[in-house]
């Protein structure tokens, strides 16, 4: 039977969690699967555009709602061609909780996760 108490877990699966472009508009970036927890190794960030760009991030439990009362994170002028780890978001996920967020301008910042899934 699947637990999601990562003590218990039977099942560990390392593995880039997320790689993709923020929105402009706060988004679900990464939600823990039902049944399941979750390690976050890693988070990183980089400014792909050629504009200074601030990033807003959020650690959500489940039923939550994402948003600034959720907000663990503000990069406020992350620069083009710049990245940065955010060791905010690393730790332990439940099932059904989630990191949102979004930057100021869209698709101008890649955000990737890595971690490991366990049931």
């Amino acid at each position: 039977m699947a637990t999601a108490n990562l003590i218990e877990a039977t099942e560990n699966y390392p593995q880039v969690l997320v790689s993709q472009q923020l929105a402009n508009s706060e988004t679900a970036i990464y939600t823990c699967p039902a049944s399941k927890s979750v390690v976050i190794d890693t988070a990183t960030l980089c400014n792909t555009s050629g504009a200074t760009v601030a990033v807003y991030l959020s650690v959500v439990k489940t039923g939550g709602t994402a948003g600034a009362a959720n907000r663990v994170a503000i990069i406020p002028a992350l620069l083009p061609s710049d990245s940065t780890s955010v060791v905010e978001l690393t730790g332990f996920l439940g099932p059904g909780d989630f990191i949102s967020g979004y930057a100021s301008a869209a698709t101008s910042v890649a955000i990737v996760l890595r971690g490991a899934v366990s049931s």
